[in-house]
This record gives structure tokens, C-alpha cells and sequence, in this order.
């Protein structure tokens, strides 16, 4: 019985070895970067244009932030692995930001796999929370990959990212990066001017359900006495070869499929 005992035991060590082993000869066969560092299109699905688009962008913040990263990584397959263990890996493999701030980002899209995320840096992880990171997909990603479109949802993805950073060390974006900045500002006005339109409506809908629009009659009264809406008019309103730094993430991000 004894000796049965071992006999198991030494096939499950043998077992977990081999298991071991496979995992690392996977965890191997991780592309590398290459020389460019911030676009890797493995995939070949960004347009040239984009692709140096990107890269002018992603230097020109690696400059002005002082060695924040953001690195674009496409590929055909995860063959079997799951997406937020891949780009932990690759992540940590590439040592994507600053090693001192952890400042990087890594976007990583499979296509076969229809799926992509945005892994974030532990030092960016306060400016890039998981929330918005699966706004900046839903909003500028998600709707142009389910047309095939990746460049255009690449670089949307990309540039809101960028901006995000940017805002975080209080730096002054070109004006190729407000557009996004504009984009949350409008939409949450919009929100607010919704819900104050909600409102209005349901205290005119009790008001003359129990008081017959008095409240209402007196309000209007009320305005055009004290010159309510007769103010003036208001003036218009105006209109060569990188590498990781060795940074590291703490799984902070967000995955989508589309």
C-alpha cells in the first residue's frame, strides 16, 4: 500500500513538471518588439498611414512625459490562452514604462480571437482606472473593429489613451489630441441637460396633477415681471529604435469582445 502510495505520488510530480515545462516553452514563445517599440502589427491590420501616426505620437509622449509608454500590439491568435494572462506576460516581458513609475500601457487586439484590451501600469492605473478604459474601448475601439475598421478604432483607442496621460502630469496636448478631451466633456453636458429636462418635466406633470398648474401660471407670471429671459445677446465663443523601460502592471485594465 505503501509503495502504491509513492507510485502515485511520483507520477503526479512527474506530471506537474511536465506541466511546468510546457507552460514556460509557452510563456517563450511570445513575439518580440520590434525596433519602432510602440507599434508591433503583427496582425497586419493597421494601414502604414496610421501606423506612423501612432508612433510619432507615442514618441512625442514618451518625450514630453518623461518615459511614459504606450505600445500597440496586434496579433492573429492567442491559441488557447487567456487575453488577460497574455497581456500580463507581454507586458511584463516587455517591460513596458518607466521601471521607477510603472507608466505604460499596452493595447493589445486578437484579431482571430476577436478580443482586445487595455493592460495599464500600476502608475497609471489612478488616471486610467478600469472604468474608463472600458469607455475609451466601448467608445472609440469596440464600434470601428466589428466594421473591420482596426486602424480607425486602433488610433481612436490610442489617442484617448494619450490624452488621459496627458491630463494626469498636466501637460499641454497638440490639438490632434482635444478632439477626445471635447468628445467626454460634450457628452457629459448632454447628460446633465437630460437630466435637468427630466426634472422640469415631472414637477409640471405634479403640479397640474394636484394643484392644476397654479405653481406653473404663478412661475410664469412671476418671469415676466421680474424680466425673466430678456437679457442682451452673449458674445460667440471662439473657436530610430525603443525599448522597454521595465515597467511592470498590476492587472489594471479592462477586456472586450465585439
Amino acid at each position: 500500500m505503501k509503495k502504491k502510495t509513492l507510485i502515485i505520488a511520483y507520477i503526479f510530480i512527474i506530471l506537474a513538471v511536465l506541466s511546468g515545462t510546457t507552460f514556460l516553452s509557452h510563456a517563450a514563445d511570445l513575439p518580440k518588439p520590434i525596433s519602432n517599440f510602440f507599434v508591433n502589427d503583427f496582425a497586419d491590420v493597421i494601414e502604414s498611414s496610421t501606423e506612423q501616426e501612432i508612433q510619432n505620437a507615442a514618441v512625442q509622449l514618451y518625450e514630453k512625459s518623461g518615459g511614459a509608454q504606450v505600445v500597440v500590439v496586434t496579433i492573429d491568435s492567442l491559441e488557447g490562452e487567456s487575453l488577460e494572462m497574455y497581456a500580463a506576460k507581454l507586458f511584463r516581458e516587455w517591460g513596458i514604462g518607466d521601471a521607477k513609475v510603472n507608466n505604460g500601457v499596452l493595447i493589445l487586439i486578437s484579431v482571430g480571437d476577436r478580443l482586445s484590451r487595455i493592460e495599464v501600469g500600476y502608475g497609471l492605473e489612478g488616471a486610467l482606472p478600469d472604468g474608463k478604459t472600458g469607455r475609451i474601448q466601448d467608445d472609440y475601439m469596440i464600434p470601428a473593429f466589428r466594421e473591420g475598421d482596426y486602424s480607425t478604432g486602433i488610433l481612436g483607442g490610442f489617442l484617448a489613451i494619450t490624452q488621459e496621460i496627458y491630463n494626469e502630469y498636466g501637460i499641454d496636448a497638440d490639438t490632434g489630441y482635444k478632439q477626445y478631451e471635447q468628445r467626454e466633456q460634450e457628452d457629459s453636458e448632454d447628460t446633465g441637460n437630460i437630466i435637468v429636462i427630466i426634472i422640469v418635466i415631472i414637477v409640471l406633470l405634479i403640479d397640474w396633477i394636484f394643484w392644476k398648474g397654479r405653481l406653473t401660471r404663478a412661475f410664469i407670471y412671476s418671469a415676466h415681471r421680474g424680466g425673466i429671459g430678456r437679457s442682451g445677446r452673449g458674445g460667440g465663443g471662439g473657436g530610430g529604435g525603443f525599448s522597454g523601460g521595465g515597467g511592470r502592471s498590476g492587472g489594471g485594465g479592462s477586456s472586450r469582445g465585439w
